[in-house]
């Protein structure tokens, strides 16, 4: 069922960038970064304002938003926090362009899938670990997303980037395993 969800949200005909935070979970958000006086904060893509509008007023606001012709992957002023909730169909170009701009920290929400071990290991390989998880369910969501509070410096408690695929233990092969309608618990090469 999962692999038709994904097809189907891949063949959209319109992206699904613009999901605009509930505000609830821009406070959230807002709330664990603990946002210190005069830190320089940047909401890379404002949208409707729910980052940016409810920042601390003893921070030093910025913004992007590429319909303002401020466009995030063109942005190069140091900033201290990065927050917000990034267009989902460019997530490695904007993984790449936060680290490029090496702020002390940066809280992003993540969908389900979006959180994948080859950008956590990109992440965790320029310095920053992960210093707060959140699970949450916004309810007309796709799936249960993940708001990250990554900081530069932070040892993670265990966390283990393992990316190596495991294979089935009876072939040893990417066999048809739990796959188009093959049993889970059968390897399918072995009759």
């Amino acid at each position: 069922m999962t692999s038709s969800i994904l097809t189907n949200i891949k063949s959209r005909k319109e992206s699904n960038d613009k999901i605009y935070t509930p505000k609830k979970v821009a406070e959230i958000m807002i709330k664990i970064c603990d946002i210190k006086e005069n830190e320089i904060v940047l909401d890379p893509s404002k949208g409707g304002g729910v980052f940016y509008d409810n920042l601390p007023k003893h921070c030093i606001k910025d913004y992007c938003e590429i319909e303002e012709n401020k466009d995030f992957l063109k942005y190069n002023k140091q900033c201290d926090l990065i927050i917000g909730n990034p267009p989902y169909s460019i997530w490695n170009k904007w993984i790449d362009k936060t680290l490029e701009l090496n702020p002390k920290r940066f809280c992003y929400i993540w969908g389900m899938y979006n959180l994948t071990n080859h950008r956590l290991g990109r992440i965790i390989e320029k310095g920053y670990g992960i210093k707060k998880l959140i699970f949450i369910k916004i309810d007309w969501w796709f799936s249960l997303s993940y708001i990250v509070l990554f900081e530069k410096g932070y040892k993670s408690k265990e966390i283990i980037n393992y990316s190596k695929r495991i294979m089935c233990e009876n072939c040893g092969k990417r066999c048809k395993r739990g796959r188009s309608g093959h049993c889970f618990n059968k390897c399918s090469e072995i009759m």
